[in-house]
């Protein structure tokens, strides 16, 4: 009798090399924000019902509710009612909307500023310019910042009362705190800078989509409740036109 030996190999599985998870963009976390969304479609909703009622003579005859049916005789009153619901409505909307209105101002104002007339510096030389650095008080010390390897960046604000800012923020090394302060624009350069920024702010709604998917809910909601309290005024206008 012949003795064969088996031979048993065990193999080993390679273990895949987990990917990053890639970041949403801000486009992608609006369009995934179910909540916000929830907001944006019943504050649209309830505007364009206002709206029809306001420019149509449009009535509510009834509403179906999950419990019954509910007729409405007092068609001012459900102007009224529509009106206080939109203002609700608006502020609940804000709420879930806050975090990104943050970040669409963030994205124009950094886009605003990477213009030279702002911030540039020199292709062949270790100098910089712009109004930023001209504007820039007197204790912070550029060179220092640098030569210790410190960290420096800035931002625009928009105050009250058409006040124009910019924000540093800096330090001199690792090891110490950063420093903040304000500086005002000033008013030689006032109307360029707002010039800058109406341009800024113009073509975002036109070629950023997610500012017109956060505010034009906003703008909605401010057309049905003008168009209510200016009723006769609105109608005048319309009959005006197609007169």
């Amino acid at each position: 009798m012949t003795n064969t030996a088996t031979k048993t190999t065990t193999v080993t599985p390679i273990q895949a090399t987990p990917q990053p998870v890639k970041p949403l963009t801000l486009t992608q976390r609006i369009d995934a924000d179910e909540g916000l969304k929830a907001k944006r479609k019943i504050l649209t909703v309830v505007s364009l019902i206002l709206l029809a009622i306001v420019f149509s003579g449009a009535k509510v005859v009834e509403a179906n509710t999950f419990i019954m049916k509910i007729s409405f005789t007092n068609q001012n009153g459900i102007a009224y009612l529509l009106l206080l619901s939109i203002v609700f409505l608006m502020i609940r909307y804000y709420n879930y909307a806050r975090p990104y209105h943050d970040e669409l101002y963030n994205k124009w104002t950094n886009r605003m500023l990477s213009e030279p007339f702002f911030y540039s510096t020199h292709p062949y030389e270790d100098e910089l310019a712009g109004l930023v650095l001209d504007r820039i008080p007197n204790k912070i010390n550029i060179d220092s910042i640098r030569y210790n390897e410190g960290s420096f960046s800035f931002k625009y604000k928009c105050s009250w009362l058409f006040v124009r800012k910019f924000t540093y923020i800096w330090t001199y090394s690792e090891q110490d705190d950063y420093q903040i302060i304000d500086a005002r624009v000033g008013w030689r350069d006032y109307l360029k800078v707002l010039a800058y920024e109406t341009k800024h702010q113009f073509k975002s709604y036109f070629i950023h989509r997610e500012n017109l998917d956060i505010l034009a809910p906003y703008l909605l909601g401010s057309v049905a409740i003008m168009s209510f309290v200016l009723n006769e005024e609105v109608i005048a206008i319309i009959k005006g036109f197609t007169s």
